[in-house]
């Protein structure tokens, strides 16, 4: 971590920007933010304590909180009582299994095994939703989830080929059953958010032999665009599994 000099204003807080309408928590909160893109504070890592900051921005501590507060709500930062506050690691609490039962427990991870890697253009479907132009590179995987020696999940993902070439001639065999944190060490990108949408269809017939069901049997279907730390878009992912192990609970309060 950088040390942080109490002695020194930051440019972007000079006099030319001290009349601006922009509170001041909003432009410290941009300003941490960047420190974090530029990577002060890597994946995990503490940042500087509040007091060392507001002596560094030269502003009350209350405000250095407002503008951390700030971070935490967008999922770049997130605090640790007693211990500081840290820059989000890669999600690990986002797995598609949550929505299948398949026994009392689904504690225990699935077998996972990648059955094809390709790079390929983007079709102007996958190209929207990772925020690139039609028939940019990104590479494809297909992959299977096994639950006691049964395939129960079929995934297929798409990764910018930009942010994600070295994965683009990996062995296959060399992925792990957990890839956000794969992609953090080996390429650089922190998924630190997802959001899914869950709907119903019906499996085609490949899909229905690799899942051992018949054709045209119910379906869940899990289609997921997961950010980084910027909040750009870095991955997109759809999921099937058997509609008849769909589970979903809620509780309100």
């Amino acid at each position: 971590m950088k040390s942080v000099n109490s002695t020194v204003t930051p440019v972007e807080f000079d006099d030319a920007l001290s009349i601006s309408v922009t509170p001041l928590w909003a432009r410290i909160a941009g300003s941490l933010k960047a420190r974090i893109l530029e990577g002060e504070w890597a994946s995990g890592a503490a940042i500087a304590p509040e007091r060392a900051l507001a002596q560094h921005y030269c502003v009350a501590i209350g405000t250095v909180r407002a503008a951390i507060q700030v971070l935490v709500d967008q999922g770049m930062l997130e605090r640790a009582k007693g211990r500081g506050t840290y820059v989000r690691g890669a999600l690990y609490g986002a797995f598609m299994t949550r929505f299948l039962r398949w026994d009392d427990d689904n504690a225990e991870l699935p077998d996972s095994r990648i059955i094809s890697r390709q790079v390929l253009p983007a079709s102007s479907d996958v190209a929207g939703k990772l925020g690139l132009e039609k028939g940019a590179q990104v590479v494809h995987l297909s992959r299977q989830r096994s639950w006691k020696g049964m395939v129960r999940l079929l995934e297929t993902i798409w990764l910018p080929e930009e942010k994600f070439r070295k994965l683009s001639a990996l062995d296959p065999d060399r992925f792990p059953a957990l890839l956000y944190p794969f992609y953090a060490v080996r390429c650089g990108v922190t998924v630190c958010r997802a959001i899914d949408d869950l709907s119903f269809t019906r499996l085609g017939r490949r899909e229905a032999e690799l899942l051992r069901l018949a054709e045209d049997h119910p379906a869940l279907s899990v289609s997921r665009v997961a950010f980084d730390m910027a909040d750009q878009p870095v991955e997109y992912r759809q999921a099937l599994g058997n509609a008849d192990e769909f589970q979903y609970r809620t509780e309100t309060r």
